[in-house]
């Protein structure tokens, strides 16, 4: 299918062609060019761990907040990369324009990834990080109630199947999820899917589902678990609010628009954003496009902490 890229976006194009998943130190370098992080003056940003899920020593993160606010709105940023990639460092990017941009202070979480660990390793890590902040807000200058989550492509997977765990079995409230570009079901059904299935950037879809079991740790005749693969969820009702976006050159984006679709017929408060003439990947490129969308979602976790 013929794409006509918007102004500014060909190089998520021009990534895709260059690097190998193989090649992780020359995709960084590529990544590092096009997202054109500098760290920001004014906001303090370090590296600790908080204690992990039961047989696990630690989960490592990494927290960027102003040192003047004490009662910060707090942002758990659980990052992309096909659940076998990517980290806080990938990340650095996203979670700093979010702490400025809201503001807020950002936690970003470095989970667990497949195949080494599988479903739900990745959710009991992030859920684990969720406790802990919540529990130690007043020394990390947070507000404890006003907690939401940034979950990014397969990250967004992790964050809607970990506000269904949290529905399910109880925990910290979440103010709102943000599904930034996410993939939700393992199934290759939609029409994006074959729309995108090769020549995309970034994700194709003939490979998702390689990439979903590794995260699941197979197929096994059977359905796996709606916590892992949030679209076998029946019932989404009493959810937390959610801000879905999604891109028009993406074999992900009608999973994406159907969760959101769902969501709202289940009477969650929903936004969705449908980005035209952009690939996966769309905000790693500091473009006006990018720039838009971002204030969209800032605006969305404004809106939820109280702040508009």
């Amino acid at each position: 299918m013929k794409m006509k890229p918007h102004p500014g976006y060909q190089c998520l194009w021009d990534l895709s062609n260059a690097a190998s998943p193989e090649d992780a130190k020359n995709f960084d370098a590529k990544l590092a060019a096009i997202t054109n992080y500098h760290r920001p003056e004014g906001l303090e940003i370090r590296d600790f761990s908080v204690p992990g899920p039961k047989g696990v020593a630690e989960v490592p993160v990494r927290l960027y907040r102003d040192p003047a606010e004490r009662m910060a709105p707090l942002l758990i940023n659980i990052h992309g990369g096909g659940f076998i990639s990517g980290g806080r460092d990938r990340d650095d990017h996203r979670a700093a324009a979010f702490a400025a941009g809201v503001p807020c202070a950002v936690l970003s979480v470095e989970y667990r990834l497949a195949p080494k660990a599988v479903f739900p390793a990745q959710i009991e890590d992030c859920l684990a990080v969720l406790e802990w902040a919540y529990g130690h807000a007043s020394e990390i200058g947070v507000d404890r109630d006003r907690i939401a989550l940034l979950g990014t492509s397969a990250g967004g997977a992790i964050t809607a199947g970990l506000c269904l765990w949290l529905r399910d079995k109880g925990g910290p409230k979440v103010r709102l999820q943000v599904l930034n570009y996410s993939t939700f079901d393992y199934r290759p059904t939609t029409v994006s899917v074959h729309q995108y299935y090769d020549g995309s950037p970034l994700v194709k879809g003939e490979g998702m589902s390689k990439a979903w079991s590794m995260y699941i740790g197979g197929f096994g005749g059977s359905d796996p678990s709606y916590y892992a693969v949030p679209a076998l969820a029946r019932n989404l009702a009493d959810l937390p609010p959610a801000c879905v976006v999604t891109c028009e050159y993406d074999p992900l984006r009608d999973e994406g628009i159907d969760y959101a679709r769902r969501l709202m017929e289940s009477g969650v408060p929903t936004e969705l954003y449908s980005l035209p003439r952009v690939p996966h990947g769309v905000d790693l490129v500091p473009a006006p496009l990018t720039k838009w969308i971002r204030e969209g979602m800032y605006n969305a976790l404004r809106r939820e902490f109280g702040m508009l």
